[in-house]
């Protein structure tokens, strides 16, 4: 079974997610903006991390990246159709007032349709562009599960109008890649609190089903 650990981080307040498999308590972090709250998670929940994923390149999402590959020495999952944005990551942080940033080094890419295994879990890759044209998401089924990254908030969804974002491939991703997975679908966002498949078909303002 997964349980998700999300772990808010930068001054952003981004959910990074550990994501564990309770069956052999190996597991996956997604989207380590600030490597120091990751670790003290992955201590206090006694699991094995295998795997680094990234939802997108933003810097929040992947500032802290290269310090968890460097104290882990775990295989790094990108989607390489941001790579702009990762190898932009020092004047990123330059432009926020961050202290200076590694670039992260991927050692294999994120494309949809992947399976990726973390202990018994099977997680399915979709792509969902709009908010980056590399955007993807995370689904586990079997508890019924998204890991969703910029792509949608609770009564929201990601910002458009950075570079190479795009309001009709967003809309398009949630309805297509979202609003298809069962209503009783758990989304963990990027930001804010967690919601519903349901509840966004319904009632998110921005994109309904």
């Amino acid at each position: 079974m997964l349980q998700v650990v999300e772990i808010p981080v930068t001054p952003f307040q981004q959910n990074c997610t550990l994501l564990i498999c309770t069956e052999t308590r190996q597991a996956a972090v997604c989207d380590c903006g600030d490597a120091g709250p990751v670790l003290a998670a992955i201590a206090e929940h006694q699991v094995e991390v295998k795997l680094i994923l990234a939802t997108h390149g933003h810097l929040d999402h992947i500032g802290g990246t290269a310090a968890l590959q460097a104290e882990l020495g775990v295989p790094f999952l990108f989607p390489f159709e941001d790579d702009f944005w990762r190898l932009a990551l020092p004047q990123q942080a330059a432009a926020y007032g961050f202290p200076a940033i590694e670039v992260p080094e991927p050692d294999g890419e994120l494309v949809h349709g992947q399976i990726v295994e973390i202990g018994a879990l099977r997680l399915e890759v979709r792509h969902c562009p709009g908010h980056t044209p590399g955007h993807v998401v995370f689904y586990e089924p079997e508890s019924g599960t998204l890991i969703a990254g910029d792509v949608i908030f609770q009564g929201s969804v990601g910002r458009t109008d950075f570079p190479r974002g795009s309001w009709p491939e967003l809309e398009r991703s949630i309805k297509e890649q979202v609003y298809t997975l069962p209503a009783e679908t758990k989304i963990h966002c990027g930001h804010g609190p967690t919601t519903t498949v349901g509840q966004e078909a319904r009632s998110n303002p921005f994109v309904r089903a």
